[in-house]
């Protein structure tokens, strides 16, 4: 028995099921163990490979691929650690059901649990945060164990794309010999291609006519893409119902879309008209007084996912529907309905003008620092993607920006709310979608993830980082921590880091600049090749100035509301 060949044919079977479902790309972090299914996916033409040392760094990179067009991604490293460091990526993808393909590699069973170098358990690594798991046998050449090989590798990846959609994990052990003979010497094997039929589903709503005929308001969550963005837009137009969300729903093109809330952090900081009925797409968006405000209402609530998770946290959904934003839309052209009157859409439209004027008023008064910088970026940037960071990246946007390019398509990692892999994110994004990038990121968030910017200096992609520094986690100076005794303060939540992001930008290749004024930031924006944009600023100062735009809009809608 030639193992190296029987190896190799056991390979092919398998990697043969994970094209048959969809797998054209994988992201691979080199290690001995891993050495078989790397050298056979490496040599294949129908699988593009990217190469990342780095493990957390890789799964952040093959989630950014997936984010573009929701297509599988094989990852795959080596035994022991390795597959550890998969963990954050992995959660991020299952809270926001992107089918990454986790292909870890493994010592056979002998070497396990007898102090083998490189050996830890791996089965089921993941636990509740992949949709399956499966552990392969070690590879045979027979034609039952050929046509296993395929049908597991086809069965699990399937599995990854039904909605909803998110990880799996296959764990493949291998006893040495680690090389396999060349595919190219290797006779054709006779294997049934597989196909999978995606469901058709439609909508039925003659049941909630009348509700749709009331005064109603539609608030959408989660990273939407531009496709969806519009339908929602027809959406809010045929119910003639305002709507809400956060950048990532990519429903900011002012032109386009008047009913929609852009300054929904101001307008519900003070008193809104109670509608009749709430129409919820997806988790909620990341502006909390509205979600505060939500906590308070009592009319029906209508939930629509698409794969049904029932992802309602706070528990108030009256109606859950398992639909796409496209299903449901025609669901609600089948109903010949009565829409609302102008004047509940005209009421919201009035709060939106007001808001959005005192935010231009203020940002127009600002010194030069990240409020300044949050309110530009939007307008400014045109054809490539904007990825937004957590934490006071994508929440000054949301407060700050009053419209965004209709050629600009917004990205964040809004599943689990992490600091971590943004950069390597990033990378992915900017691979997948063959588009330049820019990406606004506070000091900390990009720290964690330096390694990711080796991904952007491998492959020189088009990636503009927006770096917000203010030395520490200016969060915080937003929440209650910062009630605490300064000294407290600044060492569990300020935690200044004192890195010199300019030597950081030598060290991978990026042209570094530190613009004083918004004409000079403006001007390094939408330029080719890599760039590192410093923006000092003090952690108060976006906080001061939020403050001094909500009392104003507090104070204006006292008056209004008087009159």
């Amino acid at each position: 028995m030639d193992t190296q060949i029987d190896l190799a044919k056991y390979l092919l079977a398998f990697i043969q099921g994970l094209k048959e479902a969809g797998v054209s790309q994988a992201v691979i972090s080199p290690g001995s163990r891993s050495t078989p299914l790397a050298i056979m996916l490496h040599r294949d033409p129908a699988i593009t490979t990217y190469l990342d040392v780095d493990e957390r760094s890789a799964a952040f990179f093959g989630l950014g691929l997936t984010k573009v067009n929701q297509q599988p991604v094989a990852l795959v490293c080596t035994s022991g650690s390795a597959a550890a460091n998969y963990y954050p990526a992995i959660c991020e993808a299952e809270a926001t059901n992107q089918p990454l393909i986790v292909l870890t590699t493994d010592r056979p069973a002998e070497l396990q649990g007898v102090g083998a170098p490189q050996a830890m358990d791996q089965v089921n690594l993941y636990a509740s945060h992949v949709k399956k798991m499966v552990q392969l046998a070690l590879p045979e050449a027979s034609a039952t164990m050929l046509a296993y090989a395929h049908w597991q590798a086809f069965a699990t990846t399937s599995q990854a794309l039904i909605k909803p959609k998110g990880p799996v994990q296959i764990n493949l052990p291998f006893r040495e010999p680690l090389l396999p003979a060349d595919p190219a010497l290797i006779t054709s094997q006779k294997l049934q291609p597989i196909k999978r039929l995606a469901p058709q589903r439609q909508v039925e709503l003659t049941a909630l006519k009348s509700l749709f005929e009331q005064p109603g308001l539609i608030i959408v969550g989660e990273e939407r893409s531009k496709q969806e963005a519009q339908l929602l837009m027809r959406l809010a137009a045929k119910l003639n119902w305002p709507l809400l969300g956060d950048p990532l729903t990519n429903l900011g093109d002012h032109e386009q879309n008047i009913a929609y809330l852009h300054q929904a952090d101001l307008i519900f900081q003070a008193k809104v008209p109670t509608p009749a009925v709430i129409l919820r797409f997806g988790r909620l968006p990341v502006t909390k007084p509205v979600m505060q405000w939500l906590t308070k209402q009592t009319c029906p609530t209508i939930l629509v996912e698409d794969g049904s998770q029932m992802k309602d946290q706070l528990h108030q959904a009256n109606y859950l529907i398992d639909s796409s934003v496209a299903n449901f839309l025609a669901g609600i052209n089948d109903l010949n309905l009565t829409p609302v009157k102008d004047d509940w859409k005209q009421k919201w439209q009035n709060y939106q003008r007001l808001a959005e004027a005192v935010v231009q008023e203020h940002v127009a008064k600002l010194p030069w620092g990240h409020s300044a910088v949050a309110a530009l970026l939007g307008r400014q940037l045109k054809r490539q993607n904007l990825f937004l960071a957590n934490s006071n990246s994508i929440r000054l946007v949301d407060r700050l920006s009053v419209a965004e390019d209709q050629t600009v398509q917004t990205y964040g990692n809004r599943g689990v709310n992490g600091i971590d892999g943004l950069n390597s994110t990033v990378a992915g994004i900017t691979t997948a979608s063959q588009q330049a990038t820019t990406l606004l990121i506070g000091d900390l968030a990009f720290f964690h993830d330096m390694n990711g910017l080796a991904m952007i200096k491998r492959y020189q992609l088009p990636v503009t980082v927006v770096l917000l520094n203010n030395n520490g986690g200016g969060i915080f100076a937003f929440l209650s921590q910062s009630q605490l005794p300064q000294a407290e303060f600044t060492a569990l939540f300020g935690t200044p880091q004192d890195l010199n992001f300019k030597k950081v930008a030598e060290l991978y290749d990026f042209k570094y600049h530190r613009p004083q004024s918004p004409a000079e930031f403006v001007k390094l924006l939408n330029q080719p090749g890599q760039h590192l944009i410093e923006i000092i600023d003090d952690q108060q100062a976006p906080v001061k100035a939020w403050q001094a735009m909500v009392k104003d809009y507090q104070g204006r809608m006292a008056e209004h509301h008087a009159d």
